[in-house]
């Protein structure tokens, strides 16, 4: 089927009427007119599959917009057809999103919902049932997405005061450690196990290569953030401190077994809110650090102590170095004047 052929089967499968006519807003539906449930399912089958932008979607972005669906878009307008979608409406269910016995949803949910949505609705023009997408006005704007928020401060350990920090997590000290001088996530430090570590002549390689991924349950996905694996250089006095601590089979960290059981996974929330944060506060770090600013530290480490934005960015796992440049740009801010005092000693 060539081009031409797929647009014309669409339309006989899409029979939606141009925006603005004759079932303009408020219209009834009528036979074989899209519901925006319909379109949700063609346009994930889509995200999954092939893909917008060269390949399919990453399972943590599939997780996000199914949730978003079933809370909070698919109770509106799964049954409401694409055509009596109207930007003024959506911008009115927005302000009014309520999630259960806790009130308002908070102006991040209700950014990503909206952002969300206007993607699901942009996904009529692309099957040409409408000329313009609903879920913004007529320049193309949505003014009721709420406003980014402000980014969090970043915390950026100094090597004393993340020994002092991993110190006070006993007996989790070694987790700290690694995160803080490998600069892996959550997902992936916590899918490690000891087979992972590999002794090279100069020193200690870590190849990581899973992660917990939102509705995994007994073992972590087969592959990290960006869908690939890759080899961090680990310390070997952190490596040994691991190796010595954690058992040699099965997951590295995991959670202490209640009853009896067999250990569980460690989760995120649980970690910060019952070590993390007590540990920081016990070493006198103010602003406490999350356990992504332990990400951000080791970062800061490896620029400071080899210079090298290609070696960070391969390390942590970012797609290209210019990432790791526009992420950490504030890092070099330290450096401003290093190039105009080395042009003050050439001058005679």
């Amino acid at each position: 089927m060539d081009a031409v052929e797929a647009r014309g089967h669409r339309r006989r499968v899409y029979r939606v009427p141009a925006r603005g006519g004759a079932a303009g807003r408020g219209a009834t539906k009528r036979a074989g007119t899209v519901t925006v449930g319909e379109l949700y399912a063609d346009w994930m089958r889509l995200l999954t599959s092939q893909g917008l932008r060269g390949g399919p979607i990453a399972a943590s972005t599939e997780a996000n917009y199914r949730k978003n669906w079933h809370r909070h878009i698919e109770p509106r307008w799964a049954s409401t057809p694409v055509d009596c979608v109207h930007w003024r409406d959506v911008g009115e269910w927005i302000a009014g999103l309520r999630a259960g016995s806790r009130g308002q949803s908070g102006s991040n949910t209700r950014r990503r919902v909206a952002l969300m949505f206007i993607r699901l609705m942009r996904h009529t023009v692309y099957l040409e049932l409408l000329p313009a997408n609903p879920a913004t006005d007529a320049t193309g704007r949505a003014g009721y997405v709420p406003r980014a928020p402000v980014q969090k401060h970043r915390v950026y350990l100094s090597m004393p005061q993340l020994q002092a920090l991993a110190d006070q997590c006993a007996p989790w000290t070694d987790l700290v450690m690694l995160a803080g001088t490998t600069g892996l996530r959550w997902g992936e430090i916590t899918a490690l196990s000891a087979a992972d570590f590999r002794r090279a002549p100069e020193g200690w390689l870590l190849a990581v290569r899973r992660s917990w991924k939102e509705g995994d349950a007994g073992t972590p996905s087969p592959n990290t953030k960006n869908g690939g694996t890759r080899t961090v250089p680990v310390p070997d006095k952190v490596a040994a401190m691991v190796l010595a601590a954690r058992p040699s089979d099965g997951l590295l960290f995991r959670s202490r077994s209640r009853g009896g059981g067999p250990p569980a996974r460690l989760h995120h929330s649980n970690f910060a809110s019952r070590v993390l944060r007590p540990a920081a506060a016990r070493a006198g770090l103010r602003p406490a650090p999350t356990f992504h600013d332990l990400r951000h530290t080791a970062v800061s480490l490896i620029l400071h102590v080899t210079k090298d934005v290609k070696l960070a960015q391969r390390i942590a796992g970012h797609s290209s170095a210019q990432l790791t440049l526009d992420t950490y740009a504030e890092l070099f801010e330290q450096t401003l004047f290093t190039a105009s005092r080395a042009l003050d000693g050439l001058i005679e």
